[in-house]
């Protein structure tokens, strides 16, 4: 199996391309084995190099037999001549090369490294041998002999003699630079004592003017930073005192208007109470027209009474003729009379009721035109209530609506107890007026109609007034309430504005006083830091003046 892998790989491959490869490893072994004898290294691949250039020509013979051989055919020798030949050639060729760059290898190391290793061989013994270690000590023992000669010589050239003369030299030096030194110290001690008297008196002084001119500017400067500043703070506290005493006027005039709105309201309170206690009177009259309807239920059962005698004097007429006439004559007196107390009767009833009716009417229209004043001057009471507080129009909206609802309850109430009592007082002259002859029944009906016309005119013009009293109290109070708020709202906004504009400007400006005013204290503070600090520099100076003195 191998074999014929082997067989099938050389049979696909390229005699040339053989040759190729196997001439340029044969040539890259010789340079590789030319470089390192050139620098010494390797050397056991540049001892093995010529065979292994040789090694390389004969594998790539026989590489070129086995290419020959293997696409050589019998069948057809023509076609296989030419594949034979390249593989033979492929065979001398890589045979001559690797021989040719074998021995060119040795030439040139024979001639040209052979030497240079000898010398190298020389230097660097592999082995060293008892002559060497000999020769060695020789040298050392000759060097040392040179060397003791020269520390312990007797000439001056010798280092114990160079050594005696440095230490006399240096002892000389070091006498004559102590008495250099001594003298020069003295010399300074003598300018220092005399620098530092003189330094003492000018710094002294010096101190005393610095201070005293940087204390008088700092002064002058505060003054004057100062005195503008606070009077720009004292104007700017005057305006705000100005400012607060128009607010507090201001003030004053809102809680008068505000008063004059709580005197309106309670005003319209007492003209309500008015209209309140005017209708409580309209029960009382309907109570005394009950009365004289009771005297008059009464009088027409007096008069059923008498119908009734009547008729039993009618059934002993036969018998009594003239007493039934003299009966006849009292009975048309009784009946004339009673007519005549009836029709009286029912004339004063209508007339009070009218009379009632009237002033009713007359009390309402009076109530309404007090009522329509006083919600008038709520008008105008709110119209000059333009710089009141946004609350009273919360607490005066409340207050009005109980005040319309009481008054609609009441109104109702009235409405109701007068339609009950008119309902009662037609129910009643109906049934007296069928137990009441003939003559009496236009009498009731007229009654009867005048009241239900009096108290549907009545009923008409009080809810007409009432109606008219709501609406226009209504919007009235709506419209108010509205311009109330927006003059509220807009003053409102209008003094939050100005407050604020104020209180900026002034703020601002105390923000700018201060400023400058901690800028120049910082400054003449900064003056006088770097002044205290180049005294203090100075008197150190003297200081450590003196206790190198002492």
């Amino acid at each position: 199996m191998l074999a014929q892998l082997f067989e099938q790989l050389f049979q696909s491959i390229d005699s040339t391309l053989i040759t190729n490869i196997f001439i340029w490893a044969v040539i890259f072994v010789f340079l590789s084995a030319w470089w390192c004898d050139k620098k010494n290294i390797h050397s056991k691949f540049r001892e093995y190099a010529p065979t292994l250039m040789g090694a390389l020509g004969i594998l790539g013979t026989f590489i070129g037999i086995i290419i020959g051989l293997l696409n050589f055919n019998t069948e057809s020798i023509d076609t296989s001549i030419p594949v034979l030949l390249g593989g033979l050639k492929t065979a001398f060729i890589t045979s001559i090369v690797g021989m040719f760059f074998a021995i060119l290898f040795n030439g040139m190391d024979a001639f040209f490294f052979a030497n240079k290793r000898s010398a190298l061989a020389e230097n660097n013994p592999e082995s060293v041998t008892p002559e060497h270690i000999y020769h060695e000590l020789k040298e050392q023992n000759q060097t040392l002999t040179k060397l003791v000669s020269g520390i312990n010589g007797d000439s001056e050239g010798s280092l114990i003699a160079q050594i005696k003369l440095l230490r006399t030299e240096i002892s000389d030096s070091s006498q004559a630079q102590l008495a250099n030194h001594t003298h020069f110290s003295n010399k300074l001690w003598e300018q220092l004592e005399q620098f530092a008297d003189l330094m003492a008196k000018g710094a002294t002084e010096q101190i005393i003017d610095a201070l005293r001119q940087v204390i008088i500017d700092f002064n002058q400067n505060l003054t004057e930073q100062f005195g503008e500043n606070f009077k720009a703070l004292d104007a700017s506290v005057k305006k705000l005192v100005e400012w607060q005493g128009n607010y507090k006027t201001q003030i004053e005039q809102m809680s008068e208007q505000y008063q004059q709105s709580v005197e309106s309201l309670v005003e319209t309170k007492t003209a309500v109470a008015g209209i309140w206690e005017e209708c409580k009177e309209i029960p009382l009259a309907m109570s005394e027209l009950r009365e004289v309807l009771q005297v008059n239920q009464h009088q027409i059962s007096e008069l059923s009474r008498h119908l009734e005698t009547f008729v039993a004097i009618r059934d002993k007429a036969t018998t009594v003729l003239p007493e039934i006439q003299n009966k006849m004559a009292e009975v048309g007196e009784l009946l004339k009379s009673g007519a005549a107390n009836v029709s009286a009767s029912l004339e004063q009833t209508s007339q009070q009721i009218l009379l009632n009716a009237d002033s009713m009417r007359v009390a309402l229209d009076e109530g309404t035109e007090g009522f329509r004043q006083s919600v008038t001057q709520t008008q105008q009471a709110f119209a000059s209530m333009a710089h009141d507080v946004s609350n009273s129009s919360e607490t005066l909206t409340s207050t009005l609506g109980e005040t319309i609802t009481e008054m609609k309850q009441s109104g109702e109430e009235f409405l109701k107890s007068l339609e009950s009592h008119s309902k009662e007082l037609h129910r009643n002259m109906e049934q007296n007026t069928t137990n009441v002859i003939d003559m009496f029944s236009k009498t009731g009906e007229k009654i009867n109609h005048q009241l239900s016309s009096n108290a549907d005119n009545m009923f008409d013009s009080i809810q007409t007034s009432f109606d008219k009293a709501s609406a226009g109290l209504t919007s009235q109070v709506r419209e108010s309430i509205e311009k109330f708020a927006l003059s509220i709202n807009e003053q409102l906004h209008a003094f939050e504005q100005a407050t604020e504009r104020e209180m900026n400007r002034e703020m601002q400006s105390l923000g700018n006083a201060l400023l400058s005013i901690s800028k120049g204290f910082v400054g003449n503070y900064e003056k006088l830091i770097k002044d205290y600090q180049i005294v203090m520099g100075q008197l150190q100076t003297l200081i450590s003046a003196n206790k190198h003195r002492g």
